[in-house]
């Protein structure tokens, strides 16, 4: 009998700060729009003091109270794309601007996106595209070019990866098929700063190789056939430390 009245005490208690929990939330729902405009001032105010130096170049979206908490959305108008959010919670103001704006989170996002679809336009296949650095590692002409570009893809910033099919696992097959990859996106302007292969040995599934850091400068170097043999041969190479390619086998 004891065991059934603390049980029931307990249950009680937990109905009750559902209760009250789910009550906090609703309130909080039907009054936050309220607050919007308040919190508005509170936020322009805060991007008026803090970020001065680039307020010409930037709008900031309505306020909208979101996940249980109010931000707001300020794009460069330059590139929507390109933006970063500004939060109030608990009369706390944070911001993402350093990591969406600075950094470049935002855009060099969504500039590998279109990569990847500017190049399956032109190939009709899908690559893994990597953007070495962050936006704030490039030069100011580097940087407006990818938060301007609209073909990414041929700029040299970024890192192509992908799988290739060779008739046999031997240096030959995979010089040629290495070569007539980049030339064929080189011809449709594709231009990444450098390739990594994944060779898969047709013969053995268990056995496949991964180049990494190949510019398309140094596949049509007279050297590149004797790298691909010394990678073969598992050879260390002065070539390879001197053009900084890594390579391991797989599996």
């Amino acid at each position: 009998m004891k065991e059934q009245n603390k049980l029931a005490i307990q249950m009680y208690i937990l109905f009750i700060v559902v209760f009250v929990v789910f009550g906090v939330i609703i309130v909080n729902e039907k009054i936050s729009p309220l607050k919007i405009p308040k919190v508005t001032e509170k936020i322009t105010t805060y991007l008026n003091k803090n970020y001065k130096d680039i307020s010409t170049n930037i709008t900031m979206e309505e306020v909208e109270y979101k996940e249980l908490k109010y931000q707001a959305k300020v794009s460069s108008k330059d590139n929507d794309n390109l933006y970063f959010y500004i939060y109030y919670e608990n009369k706390n103001i944070t911001d993402t601007y350093k990591e969406d704006y600075v950094k470049g989170k935002s855009i060099i996002s969504y500039q590998e996106d279109t990569i990847k679809k500017n190049i399956k336009k032109k190939t009709g296949s899908i690559y893994k595209i990597t953007i070495l650095k962050t936006l704030d590692k490039y030069t100011d002409k580097i940087k407006n070019e990818i938060i301007n570009s609209k073909t990414p893809e041929r700029i040299k910033i970024y890192n192509l990866e992908a799988e290739l099919v060779v008739g046999e696992f031997t240096s030959k097959d995979i010089y040629n098929s290495i070569t007539v990859f980049a030339d064929n996106m080189d011809s449709k302007k594709i231009t990444p700063k450098n390739y990594t292969f994944i060779i898969q040995d047709p013969k053995e599934e268990t056995n496949a190789l991964k180049i990494s850091n190949l510019t398309y400068e140094v596949i049509k170097n007279d050297n590149f056939k004797t790298i691909i043999n010394d990678i073969m041969k598992k050879k260390n190479n002065e070539l390879l430390d001197t053009y900084e390619i890594e390579y391991e086998y797989l599996n």
